[in-house]
């Protein structure tokens, strides 16, 4: 497990960042989808909202079980950020569920769950001379 460094905090914080997450289905194939509800209500914690994620939650809960990992990019103007974090849990309530969903009302969409992940690597993916580097 690693800390997100501030500076990536506040961009996967950011309601105005493009945040992507990629999955693998059991045959291997790729799967990637927008995620707007994508936080980091601390530096060693990703939550995602599940509104209509039907095939990434299968994806998802077959990698749990693998113990893969996922790829979260984020892209805000110039700055990207890939995330390689591991699937660790689908939780249908509690306070995060509920924090999730005050957030979805604003857009009339509610969560029937979170996934939670737990950030292993952060890369700078910038198109500037720092993309490719291992940031923790």
């Amino acid at each position: 497990m690693v800390k997100i460094p501030d500076e990536v905090m506040k961009i996967i914080n950011d309601p105005g960042t493009v945040k992507i997450l990629g999955t693998k289905d059991p045959k291997g194939s790729v799967h990637v989808i927008h995620v707007g509800s994508l936080v980091a209500p601390a530096p060693d914690t990703l939550a995602v909202g599940a509104v209509l994620m039907q095939r990434t939650s299968n994806n998802l809960q077959a990698m749990k079980e693998k113990n893969e990992t996922a790829s979260i990019l984020l892209v805000s103007g110039m700055k990207s950020y890939e995330i390689k974090a591991k699937v660790k849990d689908f939780l249908t309530s509690g306070q995060l569920v509920n924090a999730m969903n005050e957030r979805l009302a604003k857009m009339n969409l509610k969560a029937r769950g979170v996934w939670t992940f737990e950030p292993l690597e952060v890369w700078n993916q910038s198109a500037s001379q720092e993309a490719g580097k291992r940031i923790v």
